[in-house]
């Protein structure tokens, strides 16, 4: 399959912002969260928000920023896998698409934890457990929201994957992978909406949905380093080809 130049552009673009996410995202998602949530303490996480309160908000400025560069960074793994299957490549970006929106509208629930610990009017209705334990609902809200938005991300990127296996862009041994690790992911984290139920807390949910995203991390480092520095190109024998 001929690769024109606007696949090659849209290659490295992708490669750039998913290297990019991946770095920006270990701040907002893992390092900030981190610091402040603690799980199984709701007086605690409450105390480091208030203690935190810039920096949790820089965390929820930076992921909306980041859930948007996701939809340029779907965008260009259209342009580059359109030609492979139209069909395919464009639910993959709609996926991707639900996924990002359903991301960064739960970023609301994390705004809405920082505003009931520290709005001035909430002091005289409710006290300071009843306030440390709703917002304590509002961060437990947002992992489960977020946990959602994965599964959205894995089915639209388990199909980019698949289109890239199908293409020989990337070499097959690795986009078989990304087929794999998102399979994971979206098993992973189908069956915690199912089964974590109310005995799970914040803390524990978002370390189960680190682990599941573990195998997809070790793809996209790889891929995101391949597409931005070597580019797209045919490796070995075309799907065409091997199936005549």
């Amino acid at each position: 399959m001929t690769i024109d130049s606007s696949q090659r552009t849209a290659a490295r673009v992708a490669g750039f912002v998913l290297l990019l996410l991946m770095a920006a995202g270990f701040f907002s998602q893992a390092y900030v969260p981190g610091r402040i949530i603690v799980a199984g303490d709701a007086a605690a996480t409450a105390r480091n928000i208030v203690a935190s309160e810039r920096l949790f908000r820089i965390a929820i400025a930076a992921d909306v920023l980041i859930f948007a560069a996701d939809i340029v960074m779907a965008v260009a793994f259209y342009v580059l896998l359109k030609k492979v299957n139209p069909g395919l490549a464009l639910l993959a970006l709609l996926w991707r698409t639900a996924q990002s929106t359903i991301m960064a509208v739960n970023g609301l629930s994390f705004l809405a934890a920082s505003s009931v610990l520290n709005g001035a009017g909430n002091a005289g209705a409710l006290g300071p457990d009843q306030l440390q334990a709703l917002a304590n609902t509002y961060v437990g809200a947002h992992a489960a929201g977020f946990n959602l938005g994965l599964v959205f991300l894995a089915l639209g990127n388990g199909v980019f994957a698949y289109l890239l296996f199908r293409s020989n862009y990337i070499p097959r041994a690795l986009s078989a992978w990304g087929v794999l690790a998102y399979a994971v992911m979206a098993a992973g984290n189908l069956a915690t909406i199912v089964l974590s139920g109310t005995g799970a807390g914040a803390g524990d949910a978002a370390g189960g949905v680190m682990i599941q995203y573990l195998p997809a991390f070790f793809f996209e480092v790889i891929a995101g380093g391949w597409l931005l520095f070597k580019g797209v190109g045919t490796h070995g024998i075309s799907w065409k080809m091997s199936r005549a």
